[in-house]
């Protein structure tokens, strides 16, 4: 697209608006290390994502706390 080119409709994206506040997204990602167990998903929930959501002053009834449903997920100990 060239600097003088206006705007084209199918490439525009609308947005929705809510009635404000904030959202705060909290990811982490890897590659290195293999496949992941649910022994070392909840360390990593215990020992990064507890400490970041206490650190954020986020009340914990205001967390939505959301994952897909692997294995890893989906185990008793990750439900505890």
């Amino acid at each position: 697209k060239q600097a003088a080119e206006g705007l084209i409709e199918r490439e525009i994206q609308g947005t929705v608006k809510h009635g404000g506040g904030n959202i705060m997204v909290w990811g982490c990602m890897g590659w290195e290390g293999g496949r992941m167990d649910s022994n070392q998903y909840v360390d990593i929930l215990e020992s990064q994502l507890l400490p970041s959501l206490g650190d954020s002053g986020i009340p914990l009834k205001d967390v939505i706390f959301q994952q897909d449903n692997g294995p890893k997920h989906t185990s008793k100990k990750a439900k505890k």
